[in-house]
């Protein structure tokens, strides 16, 4: 009886493209996002290596994630411009992100928060650097009276402050106003220091 013949697959084709043309695109895409270069300068963005390995590869999962993660690059920027109260930075992003991927969940998702936040009526209270540094009574009493709008339903607060300790003490001054509802509130580190306060149900 015959040995069983043993058959081998057939060895994979070559890729259609070159590989190493291509991984040297995928570099220099890397790089630019590295440097926020996403679509600027023109022919040396991550936006050009990664439509240029696009079309030398159009499968490549790596080539297929580059406008991905570009308009992550975007998104990452529109929110520390939101941090920061960079209306028009943000929206600025955005459009850039909306240029590379229109259909991107996460866009318009965003924008609506800029908008809701650009147009919140909000109040803030400017404080003394000393008065913050002494822990003054009368910075104290001021922190304390506007925790009280603080507190109320959809209040948004941001902390600007010198230090980790000076946002901890602002905040519990703020706390002290009388309440049950929780403050929310994020710090920033800064000067000279501030209390905003946004009041995001005017907008419902």
């Amino acid at each position: 009886m015959p040995a069983e013949e043993r058959v081998e697959a057939p060895p994979d084709p070559p890729p259609a493209y070159d590989e190493d043309a291509l991984y040297v695109l995928l570099d220099a895409a890397d790089r630019a996002l590295a440097d926020d270069r996403l679509m600027t300068p023109e022919h040396d963005s991550a936006y050009h290596y990664f439509r240029e390995a696009l079309a030398m590869a159009p499968d490549h999962p790596l080539a297929r994630r580059g406008f991905e993660r570009i308009v992550e690059s975007y998104l990452a920027l529109a929110n520390r411009a939101i941090e920061r109260e960079r209306w028009a930075s943000a929206r600025s992003m955005l459009d850039r992100a909306r240029i590379v991927d229109a259909g991107h969940s996460g866009i318009e998702t965003l924008r609506r928060q800029v908008e809701l936040l650009a147009n919140a009526r909000r109040e803030s209270v400017s404080l003394a650097q000393a008065g913050v540094r002494s822990r003054a009574s009368g910075t104290a009493a001021k922190l304390k009276a506007i925790g009280r709008k603080a507190r109320q339903p959809n209040a948004r607060v941001t902390i600007r402050a010198a230090s980790d300790p000076d946002g901890r003490w602002i905040y519990e001054q703020m706390n002290k106003a009388p309440g049950e509802r929780r403050i929310r509130a994020s710090l920033q580190i800064g000067a000279p220091p501030k209390v905003t306060v946004l009041f995001l149900d005017d907008l419902e």
